[in-house]
């Protein structure tokens, strides 16, 4: 495949769409494929990141649903012979579309939130003119077609996200610590993670066992660590919580952990994280708000619990303080097999030829 592609990112903070742009790039760089990435001229730190895996398009895409740049992109879609604009946002669609209509590529919108889709004149308009829909799970793919005729149910396709496997080969020996248990998050700090329930089972746990301790790693959103940490303080176990921020070195942190937590309220689209830590050999509790159940199935690398229920946690964190059977070969090739950047951008390839 010969054509160029340009993917349009609008979110103002990196999380798990963003890796999954970032890895999907270097997976189609490697395989010889021209990536652009159009970021906010205001972004500096996203840009940055980008410009590791793909080449930066910087333009006005905050303001007026980035209207301000049709002009700029334009004029470089042409240019670089760019056939197919992966769209990453629904803020984003307009512009795609007009781009579209002024340039003649294939647009492709990325749908990486688990909401039901809307009907709308509008979103009925937009969805005639979009070329094809990626849903990043079952869940989202149902959601998204339940209420569609058939006509406009074959624009949208399933095919998981998928993780950069060759970024959790680093360290082969166990480096977990012998004498603590270590609970762990990955993800936005941010009120509809469930991170406050974490810490209400954690207190429990803690008050039960000493030799414990909970790591959080993640951008801190609108300030929502504050309210995290005066509740750490209320609970009096601020000694035993370490909020390590955004880190760079994933793999350590996972294969620190004797368990991850995704405890969210939100309804997750997928769950990139426990991809990852499960590759990394360790086990996962999760929540039932989303589409987590599709990647742990039958209790396998880890469970599947109610969401707020602070009892349920508090027995799974239990079960693995004394569970020290840790997957790793068995882990790796199901999340290959299933869950790789390979087999991701294998489906996205593939939908192109189709469209």
């Amino acid at each position: 495949m010969d054509e160029n592609i340009i993917h349009i990112v609008i979110a103002k903070t990196w999380g798990g769409g963003e890796q999954y742009v970032y890895d999907v790039c270097k997976e189609m760089k490697k395989r010889g494929l021209q990536t652009y990435v159009a970021i906010d001229k205001n972004n500096i730190e996203m840009q940055k990141k980008f410009s590791e895996a793909s080449t930066v398009i910087v333009s006005e895409l905050y303001s007026i649903a980035g209207l301000r740049s049709i002009s700029k992109l334009n004029f470089f879609i042409k240019k670089n012979n760019i056939k197919y604009i992966n769209c990453h946002s629904g803020h984003a669609l307009l512009l795609c579309l007009i781009l579209k209509k002024l340039t003649g590529t294939k647009v492709i919108m990325f749908k990486h939130n688990a909401l039901p889709a809307k009907d709308d004149i509008y979103h009925r308009w937009q969805r005639s003119y979009t070329d094809a829909y990626v849903c990043v799970s079952k869940l989202v793919y149902n959601l998204q077609t339940e209420i569609l005729n058939d006509a406009d149910k074959k624009k949208f396709h399933m095919i998981y996200n998928g993780i950069d496997t060759s970024r959790f080969n680093k360290y082969k020996n166990d480096i977990r610590q012998k004498d603590f248990y270590v609970v762990g998050y990955a993800g936005r700090i941010a009120a509809d993670k469930g991170i406050d329930i974490l810490l209400e089972t954690f207190c429990k746990l803690a008050n039960k066992y000493n030799n414990t301790k909970l790591l959080l790693a993640g951008a801190d959103e609108k300030g929502y660590l504050k309210t995290i940490e005066h509740l750490m303080e209320a609970k009096n176990i601020s000694d035993k919580v370490c909020y390590l921020g955004k880190l760079d070195d994933m793999e350590r942190f996972y294969k620190s952990l004797n368990v991850l937590v995704l405890p969210s309220i939100v309804r997750e689209a997928f769950g990139l994280v426990i991809c990852e830590s499960i590759y990394c050999g360790t086990p996962v509790i999760t929540t039932n708000s989303g589409a987590q159940k599709e990647i742990i199935t039958n209790k396998k690398f880890g469970c599947v619990i109610e969401k707020n229920n602070i009892d349920e946690m508090f027995r799974a964190l239990e079960y693995y303080k004394y569970d020290t059977n840790y997957f790793d070969k068995e882990a790796k090739k199901y999340i290959q097999n299933k869950f790789s950047i390979e087999k991701c951008v294998d489906g996205i390839l593939n939908l192109y030829k189709n469209i």
